[in-house]
């Protein structure tokens, strides 16, 4: 008996967690419910021919998206840009003559939900929000919850997120500048208070401090080793960020 209990209760913790139990193929465009909702959507469909992962309740864990889908991300809370521009020829009743084309719209709130790539993989929070996923829209985000400052994100790209709601992972839409992990150590003395410029269009990984943990340089920056010396971190290279120092991956020619 003690057995058992224990193995019900273990089966109960794993459940909770959302640990997969299951992998199933499709064979048509399906509708599954993400674990953590509450209320079903039948118009959530994942793709024909496709894998879908399941927890113990038969919850989706993760699953590749029919379409294009509106869908909470587990950092939805440091949104900034929570609307969407809906564009239509047909906005204004009764249509009015017009001699050349115009087209109309406006913005509408989400509710921190933003737009997921169709045909490509999404994972599932145990709350039902997205940990990680393709997005279909340029996304902009706050990187803390208690400090000024926020990033945009290139649409097409993964984003990715902690449990706890702050980015882990993401591509650049525009150079940006950001404190590597170990800034307060080994930052050059500059004006810039620890600052680098990163590069656009390059992906990024991040702490729960807001402070990059790897990226690619826009441009050199001075940095100091372990011993004090004064270094050069080079150009379009690549670079791992620790408290103890860093690894620099440099470009291919």
């Amino acid at each position: 008996m003690k057995k058992l209990a224990l193995l019900l209760t273990l089966i109960a913790c794993l459940s909770a967690q959302g640990v997969s139990a299951e992998t199933i193929k499709l064979d048509k465009a399906t509708v599954l419910v993400p674990q953590g909702w509450k209320v079903a959507d039948e118009d959530l469909k994942f793709k024909k021919g496709t894998t879908a992962e399941l927890n113990l309740r038969g919850e989706v864990v993760s699953a590749v998206l029919n379409k294009a889908t509106y869908l909470r991300p587990t950092g939805w809370r440091q949104l900034i840009n929570d609307y969407c521009f809906v564009e239509t020829t047909d906005m204004f009743f009764p249509r009015v003559f017009h001699p050349w084309s115009m087209r109309y719209g406006a913005p509408f709130p989400t509710y921190g939900h933003i737009r997921y790539a169709g045909d490509r993989l999404v994972k599932f929070a145990a709350d039902g929000t997205v940990l990680r996923g393709v997005i279909d829209e340029k996304v902009t985000l706050s990187l803390t919850k208690d400090g000024y400052g926020f990033v945009d994100f290139k649409s097409g790209t993964i984003l990715a997120f902690a449990e706890d709601g702050y980015v882990t992972h993401g591509t650049l839409c525009s150079d940006t500048y950001l404190r590597p992990t170990g800034w307060q150590e080994h930052s050059s003395k500059n004006k810039l208070a620890g600052f680098i410029r990163f590069k656009s269009g390059t992906t990024i990984d991040f702490n729960d401090k807001g402070e990059v943990i790897s990226g690619t340089l826009k441009e050199a920056a001075l940095w100091y080793d372990d011993n004090g010396a004064e270094i050069t971190l080079p150009a379009k290279a690549t670079v791992h960020f620790t408290a103890k120092g860093v690894e620099i991956i440099k470009p291919e020619n």
